[in-house]
This record gives structure tokens, C-alpha cells and sequence, in this order.
């Protein structure tokens, strides 16, 4: 029975979207290739199984993915749905090999501000969900022998069922970029994690950071969940962020339009479902350290986070996140949090639990070189990427060192 007219104007928009897109079917699954505007129509749905999938990605909800989608892509992504009769049990954004590009491949959605690569599946049909998934970009969409699926949790399961799909098919699975993310695991008592996390002459050097910070103002650390306050929120970190070294390096959400238009609109759908949490450190009535945390599925992904350099000696940064640590360890409902970092930044220092990473590059082709040519070709691209990125990393060193020269006068 349809229960609102909401989901009665959902289920007609469903019906006239699924009419102009081709439908096929894969063991009894429906699948469609959707681009942004049609996707959005199934959003109801889309929600139902973002709530309970079985691994969450808050990057994967409509609120996030479509905004990413249309503000950072141009619309570029499709979106696969799969769905079991009118039950939507899957759903995998994918960015399509690039004409003319020769190493553009097959892959899932992935931007520089989506730190998770793991499509949303239904728990009940995940393995035929996900077999549905590798068949239908094998034999219907343009592709080099692979799909890439990067920043998954290698020991998550999603990572197991890849596994089994490739080894009951035949199919090979390279992994690249692997790397260790910190996490934080539920169950550790908020009151005495700093005593867990750090060693008696670390805590001290904390406590007499917040001490310092304390002689310009009242301290205060906030957990913003209100959705009325949220907007505002949201506008402080973005201002608080393009203050910072991203501001400068034209790294930060405010530094585009696209990216600014973005980051308003994935958290607006956020906030309005009371998956947005914001972390706020003050020094009187002044931020000084902030950070954005989604919620999905039972878990929290804390996102972005900013600090204010003029306080830089009193570390406002570490103090914001060991209180936002604490009031993550707090809430029940969340039984992890992924940090969306690697170990070398700071967040790495305050969680000691590690998950293991990696972008998989699955073979879905028919033809085995075709999959090994695009493998070593792949392999290539990224240590050439890697070789480039670290010569604009030793050119930025000499610039800074450059710069701080000092002036000789005569």
C-alpha cells in the first residue's frame, strides 16, 4: 500500500524514469544506468537502503553523491541501481572510461573529496547484487578489461565478497595504493581514552596547550547537531578552512565555487536527515578549530577538519579532535568511525586502530591480456603520478625555503 502522496509521486517518477532508460536483466536482477537527474526520482529508496547496507558510505547517500555528482562532475557519473522486484538492493556511481583518454578506465565514483569507494548493498542480496554489478560492466558498458574500485576496506564485506566472486569466476584482482587508515572502534570509555591514547608526558603538553589557549578566552567545545544551527555551522568551517594553508594552496571548499556550491548542498541534505554533526572548538566567541562528521549506517566518517594557524602554539587542532573523539565515543548509535585519513596526518597519532585499504582492480573482461595489458598499464600511470606528485612536492619545499630567505642590504 502506498502510504503519502510523497511516495506515490516517487513511484510515478520511478515508473517514467525506469521507461526512458534501458532496463536489463542479470540473474533475476534489474539493473539501470541512471545519470543524475534520474537517479535523484528513486531518492526515497535510495535512503531505505543507505540506512542498513551492508557497509555503510556516507559519501554514497543521495544527499552527498548526487551533490558531488553535479557540482564537481558536471553530472559526469551514472549511477547502476539493482533492484530485486521494487526493492532497490544495490546501488554502485560509476564514472565511465573517457574517449580518447588511453589509460581512463572503468571505475567507481571517486573524487578528491570522497574518501570511500564501497557500493551500497542490500546485506540480503549482496553477493548476487554484487556479481550482478561485475557482469553487467562486463558485457554492457565500455571498459579495459577492469573495474577499479578504489579506498576499500580490504578486510570489510564487501573486500570478502569480491574475494569469493573472483575466485568461483576465474577472475583476477590487483590491488593498488594500499595503505593503513586509523579508526574508532566503539566500546572505549570516553573518560579515559586521552590515557589511552597518549603518554603521560604527551598529556601534559595537551592540558598546558589548553591552559594556554584558556588566558585569550573561554574554552568551549560544542557538538553541533541541530539542524537550525547547522547552516551556520557549515559556513564557519568553510571560512575557517579558506583562512588556513588550504585557503592559500586553493585547496579548500570555498576556493571554487563548484566546490563551495558542493559542500553547501551535500551538507544541507545531511543536516536536513540529522546526519550531519559538526565539532566546534572556541576561544571566547571565536572557532578555532573545527571539524565535519557524517553519520551512515551506524557508523560516523569524520570528513574535513580546520584550524585557526594564529592559535597554532596552543594546538587547537589535536584539542578539537580528542574532544570530538570523546563525543563520538559517547554517542550509541555509532559503532565506528572512519578518520577518511591515512596515518601520517594528525588524526593517525590520536586513533591507534588501523583498517587496511586499497583500490581493487577487478577483471571483468572476457579476454585475460586485455585485463593484464590494462593492469601493468595502470601500474605505470600510477608510478609516473606518484614521481610527478613528488617533484611538486620538493618544488613547493624550495619555493617555502625561497621565500623565508633572508634579505641582505647594503
Amino acid at each position: 500500500m502506498i502510504s503519502s502522496t510523497a511516495q506515490l509521486g516517487e513511484l510515478q517518477g520511478g515508473l517514467a524514469a525506469r521507461q526512458r532508460t534501458k532496463v536489463a536483466r542479470v540473474d533475476g536482477l534489474q539493473i539501470e544506468l541512471l545519470n543524475c537527474e534520474d537517479a535523484a526520482v528513486h531518492v526515497e529508496a535510495w535512503r531505505a537502503l543507505a540506512a542498513a547496507p551492508l557497509e555503510p558510505n556516507a559519501f554514497f547517500e543521495p544527499g552527498f553523491a548526487l551533490a558531488a555528482a553535479r557540482h564537481l562532475t558536471g553530472g559526469r557519473p551514472r549511477f547502476l541501481f539493482v533492484w530485486a522486484g521494487v526493492k532497490l538492493v544495490g546501488i554502485c556511481p560509476l564514472l565511465l572510461p573517457v574517449r580518447g583518454v588511453p589509460w581512463s578506465q572503468l571505475r567507481v565514483f571517486i573524487h578528491p573529496q570522497i574518501p570511500l569507494g564501497v557500493p551500497l548493498l542490500d546485506p540480503a542480496f549482496a553477493g548476487e547484487t554484487l556479481a550482478a554489478i561485475l557482469t553487467y560492466c562486463g558485457e554492457r558498458l565500455p571498459h579495459r578489461g577492469a573495474l577499479t574500485i578504489p579506498l576499500l576496506a580490504q578486510d570489510g564485506p564487501t573486500g570478502a565478497l569480491l574475494n569469493a566472486y573472483a575466485k568461483a569466476e576465474g577472475r583476477q584482482i590487483r590491488r593498488f595504493a594500499a595503505y593503513e587508515r586509523p579508526v574508532l572502534p566503539a566500546g572505549i570509555d570516553p573518560a579515559v581514552y586521552s590515557r589511552r591514547a597518549f603518554n603521560a608526558r604527551r598529556r601534559q603538553k595537551l592540558n598546558k596547550a589548553r591552559r594556554m589557549l584558556a588566558t585569550l578566552g573561554a574554552v568551549r567545545f560544542r557538538l553541533v547537531i541541530e539542524r537550525d544551527e547547522l547552516a551556520a555551522a557549515t559556513e564557519e568551517f568553510l571560512s575557517l578552512e579558506a583562512k588556513g594553508w588550504k585557503g592559500r594552496r586553493g585547496t579548500a571548499l570555498a576556493s571554487s565555487p563548484q566546490r563551495a556550491a558542493f559542500a553547501r548542498a551535500s551538507a544541507a541534505a545531511l543536516a536536513a536527515e540529522g546526519k550531519l554533526l559538526v565539532g566546534r572548538l572556541s576561544c571566547g566567541a571565536v572557532p578555532v578549530a573545527m571539524g565535519l562528521v557524517f553519520k551512515s549506517g551506524g557508523r560516523a566518517f569524520y570528513w574535513k577538519t580546520a584550524h585557526d594557524e594564529d592559535y597554532a602554539p596552543c594546538s587547537p587542532g589535536v584539542l578539537m579532535s580528542l574532544d570530538l573523539t570523546r563525543a563520538l565515543l559517547s554517542e550509541p548509535a555509532i559503532a565506528m568511525t572512519d578518520s577518511c585519513a591515512n596515518t601520517g596526518q594528525m588524526i593517525g597519532h590520536l586513533w591507534k586502530e588501523r583498517a587496511d585499504f586499497a583500490d581493487l582492480f577487478v577483471e571483468i573482461g572476457a579476454d585475460h591480456k586485455i585485463f593484464l595489458a590494462s593492469a601493468a598499464a595502470e601500474a605505470g600511470r600510477r608510478a609516473l603520478r606518484a614521481r610527478l606528485k613528488s617533484i611538486v612536492h620538493m618544488l613547493r619545499r624550495v619555493r617555502a625555503a625561497w621565500q623565508k630567505r633572508p634579505v641582505h642590504t647594503i
